[in-house]
């Protein structure tokens, strides 16, 4: 089974798989464990965990999922 959570560290989606405890983000390396994480969904597949991460970005409204920040003039 695998899980869709945010890291801790950067915010972005990441997938894990439950058989192992801890995940390191594959955008800033952060090592997480699992079992504190907050979930998001869960998957039986990790095609079925890539879907999921596609629909909550689309959801979000960002497809590059990345936080973005107003810019402000100087």
């Amino acid at each position: 089974m695998y899980i869709i959570a945010r890291c801790p560290s950067c915010g972005k989606l990441m997938m894990a798989n439950t058989a192992n405890r801890t995940r390191s983000c594959p955008n800033c390396g952060f090592r997480a464990n699992l079992f504190n994480l907050k979930i998001l969904a869960r998957a039986q597949s990790s095609q079925e965990a890539v879907e999921v991460i596609q629909h909550l970005k689309e959801k979000q409204g960002n497809p590059s999922g990345e936080v973005t920040f107003k810019r402000f003039k100087r």
